[in-house]
């Protein structure tokens, strides 16, 4: 019997099924893309500026995403899922 799939969340590390989660990929060219249906490698985050700061400010997302992060791109980001 298997269970429903669950993921982590960068910022919090809460555990939880990812429609409660949002994803966050590094497509192919390296540009930075928000949604669950996006190529490439993903990070998960809960969709609270708490949890995105966090993320942030641990460094999170570019361990998560294995590449370094600019601010530009971050705040792109950070656009995308607060505007």
């Amino acid at each position: 019997m298997s269970s429903a799939p669950r993921r982590t969340c960068i910022g919090c590390r809460r555990v939880a099924p990812p429609g409660e989660l949002v994803r966050v990929a590094c497509r192919p060219d390296g540009s930075l893309a928000v949604g669950r249906h996006h190529p490439g490698r993903g990070a998960w985050l809960c969709p609270s500026p708490t949890c995105f700061e966090s993320a942030v400010r641990r460094r999170a997302f570019g361990r998560a995403l294995r590449t370094d992060l600019t601010g530009d791109q971050l705040a792109l980001v950070r656009g995308k899922l607060f505007a």
